[in-house]
């Protein structure tokens, strides 16, 4: 882990935690991560499996342009990260061992922002693991975020949070590199398609 943010939710919810593998839903008090909240949101699995956005924070919805409220967790990456996006928050959701993120956000005019999300996981009303609590934070925040919404993300890394370590050793971490499209201007053209005078942007479902 790099940004803070991400240290200071790891930090909650390693004390909501406990002595458990994970916290439950209910122990999540939005008032004590409220500077969080606008990067926060929570998944949970759906009956076939796949992972489902139950509340995204206003900064995430506004990175995107849209309300992402009942969408696919894996729908905000490009097409060709979808699955490998897929199957890491729910072995996050159902494995209970937290994970952190490295990503290159693009945007609909090219534009690049790295960021990092944590995932990590809590449980729900049934005591199973099957939902997570996540964080988006982007570094050196550029102009254009907000105003300019985000089509795409690319995984440039991933790791594994060992739980048994201490907080302060998390950013020495290894981190597995992961490969990226050869550039952005190609991963964008490769997500849209002209229908008359519209661009449609292929989130990368397939049913």
């Amino acid at each position: 882990m790099k940004h803070k943010n991400s240290f200071e939710l790891f930090d909650y919810w390693t004390e909501k935690r406990g002595a458990r593998t994970a916290p439950s839903r209910t122990d999540i008090e939005p008032a004590d991560i409220r500077t969080l909240l606008p990067h926060v949101f929570i998944c949970d699995l759906s009956a076939d499996g796949q992972l489902n956005f139950r509340l995204a924070g206003t900064a995430l919805c506004a990175l995107h342009g849209r309300e992402l409220k009942g969408s696919a967790f894996a729908s905000l990456w490009l097409a060709d990260g979808v699955r490998n996006a897929g199957r890491t928050g729910a072995s996050v959701a159902t494995g209970a061992t937290p994970a952190v993120l490295s990503l290159d956000c693009l945007s609909q005019g090219g534009r690049v922002a790295q960021a990092e999300m944590l995932l990590l996981p809590i449980t729900g009303p049934s005591g199973l693991n099957d939902r997570l609590i996540g964080l988006l934070s982007i570094f050196d925040q550029p102009y254009w975020v907000g105003h300019e919404p985000v089509v795409g993300f690319s995984s440039t890394g991933i790791r594994f949070i060992d739980q048994a370590r201490e907080p302060v050793f998390l950013a020495n971490r290894p981190e597995i590199r992961l490969p990226t499209p050869r550039n952005f201007a190609e991963a964008f053209g490769q997500n849209r398609k002209k229908v008359a005078h519209l661009v449609v942007l292929d989130g990368g479902r397939r049913d």
